[in-house]
Parts: C-alpha cells; structure tokens; sequence
C-alpha cells in the first residue's frame, strides 16, 4: 500500500452522492518549455470528455456524471488534481479505480498512440478559437510574461504539439504525478462511505463538519 497516499473523509450525513478530490503538488513549473507535454498527458488520463478516467467511470460503469483530472498551473507551483461525484454506494469502487488508472498510466498503460494522434489534432484544430478575443490575447500575454515566455509563444504552440511523442507525454506525466502522494479528500456520508475504504488500504481520517 502507498506509506503516504492517505485519505480524509468530510462527513456529510445522508449524503446521496460523495465528492472526491485528490490532489499533490508536483516537481513541474510553469515555466518549463516541457509544461505542454504534461498538458497534453493529462488530457489523455483526465483532461477531457475522452480521457480514460471519464470514459471508465462515467461511461462504461455509470457510477460518475463525470471525472476531471488537471494540472493547476503557477507561477511556482504547479499542482495535479483528478476529481470525481460519484454515487455514494460506488466511492470506494471509484477510488479504486481513480487510484488503478493514474498509478498505471505512469508505470505500465502509458500514452497510446491513437491517444497521441487524438489530443494533437485536436489541440491544433482549437488554438485559433482560444485567441479570438481581446480577453483571451490579453489572458495569453500576461500568461507569457508570468511564465518568462516569448510574446509569440502561442505562435509556436501547433509546432510543439506536432514535435510531441508517446515517449515525451509519459515522461512528463510520470516526473511530475506520483501515485503514492495524493491526497484524497471525499466529502460523503461516513457512516455510508467508510466500510467501502477498508480495503484500499490507505490511513482515513474522518473530518465532522460543525
């Protein structure tokens, strides 16, 4: 079992759902060329409708109205977060599964190639859209300087997304999230959700809200 994933439990008495939320804060910065390679990593794990978090516990089993994860970038501080409602009779088979995906898809389930071929594409057909207005350019030029990019770095983006691999996805994805450091915060009914944690093996802590 992972020594420090670990597990608090918000107690939300006749909750008919719970929330799940967990979180750590990585080695990456946002300032690193590299941060793109981690985007585009996670939207195979977690950043959109067709990554394998939302298709596996919103899709195939039912159990989520849907599951995100995603890196929340500063300027010194980049953090990950994968987060889930799930129907409280599932959480602990739904962090089971939140737990199984992420810590495969850093060791052995990394990118596939039509996963690569997918958010590429993708990633380039959308750039024109994201700077279509004032707000947006504006957003992009103060991104460029927190970060101590070049002012044309948008016009570099499609170029990066073409040179990305297999390989440089899941190098990024597996420097920056460890498996073993999250912290899983559910906010549910204890009474409810924590007989179905036993079995992952992770320390619980239940929280009572005054």
């Amino acid at each position: 079992s992972p020594e420090s994933a670990r597990v608090v439990l918000v107690n939300r008495p006749n909750s008919p759902q719970s929330y799940i939320i967990g979180g750590q804060i990585t080695e990456a910065s946002g300032k690193d060329p590299s941060i793109v390679d981690l985007y585009n990593a996670n939207n195979a794990i977690g950043g959109n409708f067709l990554a394998r978090l939302n298709m596996n516990l919103r899709e195939t089993k039912g159990w989520s109205y849907g599951v995100r994860g995603y890196p929340s970038v500063n300027e010194n501080a980049v953090a990950y977060f994968v987060q889930a409602p799930v129907q409280a009779d599932r959480t602990g088979d739904a962090l089971a599964e939140m737990i199984r995906e992420v810590g495969e898809f850093v060791t052995t389930n990394g990118v596939t190639e039509e996963e690569l071929n997918r958010i590429v594409t993708a990633e380039i057909r959308e750039l024109p859209g994201q700077y279509e207005t004032s707000g947006a350019v504006l957003g992009a030029m103060q991104g460029n300087v927190l970060y101590e990019r070049p002012m044309n770095y948008q016009e570099t983006l499609a170029d990066k997304y073409r040179a990305q691999t297999r390989e440089s996805l899941d190098a990024a994805a597996r420097a920056a999230i460890d498996p073993d450091s999250f912290t899983w915060v559910i906010v549910g009914d204890a009474e409810k959700v924590a007989p179905q944690l036993e079995s992952l093996g992770l320390p619980v802590e239940t929280v009572e809200v005054e």
